[in-house]
């Protein structure tokens, strides 16, 4: 059947529907409510105040308004009570589209005045309702009716809540029917193993559930099917990186070389970060490529480990690079192993957007050449007039921050170069085997052992004069300070702090006479490169900034950093904006200001002031705010969650991988008669994914 024949939708909604991807009926099982709206009696709205709701009834009344801005009242009576409902908006039209006597449904937000009454609901939509016909009289059995997202495309159909949940109603109605929806996604096997329910019944009851048991039962149902076919995904990534793709096998290790490093960089590796380095030593010495991992806690020392192991490809003969995602952090890289490096006698290119003209294409040619042993740069690493001489070792910085396709392009530049994948702060355990199960995980464990912790203090806005007094003394002793402010400009959202304007305000007046500079990200590349040098060399006392610098700032003299509307932040975000600091001798302060005083806000952001430990915050991160879009913006190939609750399905997700293995150790190709089920759905699903299968 056509989309357009199913009750409720047409042509133009039809339309309207194509537009957003759904082109056949079938596609509606793919639609999965954010909400639900429990149905109740109107006598049971004095016990229901801040969720959607929805009741039913006759309407009894239409109380037209004296004047025009004011809305009318409906009156509208089930067997328990009378309710009503003020409209706001087109009084004519709307006296005239409901009729006395006539049911109907309606849904909204309970509201109590003391100028009725009567209990009253804040309109949002409503249906009518003829109990002489069978779909609405099941219909309105259902007690908790789906709320989905309302694209652009629908709104202007005048599709509403409601009336997108009774065409679904009727669409399932008719899949159910014809057995559209009897095709199984998951071996029988499994679903008895994992006493999961049919697809069929998942894809019903996740809609129109008839109890909440029955909504948690069906989620779990499709989120194990999304969470499988993944760690099917990540399995063949595995297994092809493992036996399938030839990789090189560097040699060059010795002690004699070791030792004259360790003598640069002037300090002693901890013990994890030495193990670290054995681990992907060993991954370099073999003859598959390596797809690694590197975590760590913020200041753990990422960087120097990865600079040891592009120091081992250089020494092989090939070329190592380093792709950042933003300028300052490439800067901050490129100074940092520039010293390194010089002792060594190897050379090493910095390549950004910065660098035009002439000096830029005697970059390139010193790439291509091999001149350059050591490339930093951000993704221009990655465009097609870039042309490595021999790229072996290859090393993503803050991979967040990089689309699967900027991934795949790098790793394009060699010939099956090792790759080296860092993440700043600490990844719990169920988003790395989620996201990175096709990847071996680097722990760094232990932080260098001179490192004083960091004291986190949580401050509200009528303390607010006390913490710039304490950054004003702290700023008498020596010391330096950063300002992080959520937004650049008043224009972006008028209800936050802003850069700019608290800038000029705190330079003039509360600090004035203490040099105060400003970074953000919309500054030209050469007047951020002037306040950083400045600020290095204390010149500035105090930095006013975004959060811009949640990674690559290494001022060991700056020991207060103050962040305003911390609420706005994740936990995780905050950890990574914290460790700008804590890198000297001296004791540092974090101080977190808000100015939401909800009990919610504020035992989230105590976290943070009873613990430094990043992957304890991680968890607690995943734990309150759920994973999100993990990848940050979407491209092809990456991949988001309808139903999966990562911190709430970890056996799921155990279970998933477990048997996703199995399957792949015994079947890579999916060629055996029990596995094409899953061969079907896993192209289905992961069809754009092919090309980037090997990608980490």
């Amino acid at each position: 059947m056509e989309l357009k024949f199913i009750k409720g939708i047409g042509e133009k909604r039809a339309e309207a529907f194509k537009k957003i991807g759904v082109n056949r009926l079938e596609d509606f099982a793919e639609f999965i409510p954010r909400d639900y709206i429990k149905r109740i009696s109107i006598y049971e709205l004095n016990h229901h105040t801040e969720k959607l709701i929805a009741i039913s009834g006759k309407v009894t009344n239409v109380r037209l308004p004296k004047k025009s801005n004011h809305p009318i009242v409906l009156s509208l009576t089930d067997e328990t009570g009378t309710a009503e409902i003020p409209i706001f908006g087109r009084n004519e039209f709307r006296s005239k589209q409901f009729r006395i006597n006539q049911d109907y449904i309606f849904c909204g937000k309970p509201e109590f005045t003391f100028y009725s009454d009567y209990p009253r609901i804040n309109y949002r939509d409503h249906l009518p309702i003829n109990l002489n016909e069978n779909d609405d009289l099941v219909f309105l059995k259902y007690p908790y009716l789906p709320v989905y997202e309302l694209p652009g495309e629908l709104k202007k159909t005048w599709i509403k809540i409601l009336s997108l949940a009774k065409i679904l109603f009727s669409a399932f109605k008719y899949l159910s029917r014809e057995n559209i929806l009897d095709k199984e996604t998951i071996l029988e096997n499994i679903q008895k193993e994992l006493n999961l329910s049919s697809r069929k019944n998942a894809v019903l009851r996740i809609n129109f559930p008839l109890s909440e048991s029955d909504i948690e039962i069906s989620r779990r149902r499709l989120a194990f099917e999304e969470l499988f076919y993944l760690q099917i995904l990540m399995s063949i990534r595995k297994k092809i990186n493992k036996n399938e793709t030839k990789g090189i096998e560097f040699s060059y290790d010795d002690e004699k070389f070791r030792e004259e490093f360790k003598k640069e960089i002037n300090f002693t590796l901890t013990d994890s970060q030495e193990a670290v380095i054995k681990e992907i030593l060993n991954d370099m010495k073999s003859k598959n490529v390596m797809n690694r991992l590197l975590q760590g806690d913020v200041g753990s020392g990422k960087t120097i480990v990865a600079l040891y192991c592009m120091l081992i490809a250089v020494k092989n003969g090939f070329q190592a690079a380093i792709m950042c995602p933003t300028e300052i952090l490439a800067e901050q890289h490129y100074k940092y192993i520039s010293e390194i490096c010089r002792k060594l006698d190897i050379k090493i290119e910095l390549l950004t957007g910065s660098i035009k003209g002439k000096i830029r294409k005697e970059v390139y040619s010193r790439i291509e050449s091999g001149e350059a042993q050591i490339i930093v740069g951000t993704h221009t690493l990655v465009q097609e007039k870039i042309k490595f001489h021999k790229l072996g070792f290859a090393v993503i910085d803050e991979q967040h921050k990089f689309g699967v396709l900027q991934r795949a392009k790098f790793k394009e530049k060699g010939y099956n170069p090792d790759m080296l994948i860092m993440t700043a702060t600490p990844i719990p355990r169920t988003l790395s085997l989620a996201y990175y199960g096709d990847l071996e995980i680097s722990t760094i464990k232990e932080l260098p052992k001179n490192r004083i912790p960091i004291k986190t203090f949580l401050r509200t806005e009528e303390e607010k004069k006390n913490v710039t007094d304490f950054i004003t003394d702290e700023i008498k002793k020596g010391r330096q300070a950063f300002i992080v402010y959520p937004i650049i400009d008043e224009s972006e959202k008028l209800d936050l702090k802003s850069a700019i304007k608290e800038y000029e305000f705190l330079k003039n007046s509360v600090f004035k006479g203490i040099e105060t500079g400003l970074l953000h990200g919309k500054m030209k590349q050469d007047e951020k490169e002037e306040i950083m040098s400045k600020f290095k060399k204390n010149e500035i006392k105090i930095l006013v900034s975004t959060t811009v610098i949640e990674v690559g700032i290494d001022i060991p003299n700056a020991s207060v950093m103050l962040i305003e509307e911390a609420q706005r932040y994740g936990l995780s975000q905050l950890h990574q904006l914290r460790g700008r600091i804590g890198r000297g001798s001296e004791q540092s302060y974090c101080i977190l200001l808000t100015n939401n005083k909800s009990e919610e806000t504020l035992s989230r952001l105590k976290i943070l002031c009873e613990s430094t430990d990043g992957f304890y915050i991680a968890e607690k991160d995943l734990e309150l705010r759920g994973p999100g879009e993990f990848y940050g913006v979407k491209q092809s190939g990456e991949i988001s969650f309808s139903c999966t609750d990562l911190y709430k399905d970890k056996d799921l997700l155990e279970s998933a991988k477990k048997i996703s293995e199995q399957i792949i150790e015994e079947d890579m190709h999916l060629r055996m008669g029990k596995n094409i089920l899953i061969k079907e759905q896993f192209l289905m699903k992961y069809n754009d994914s092919i090309n980037l299968i090997n990608v980490a």
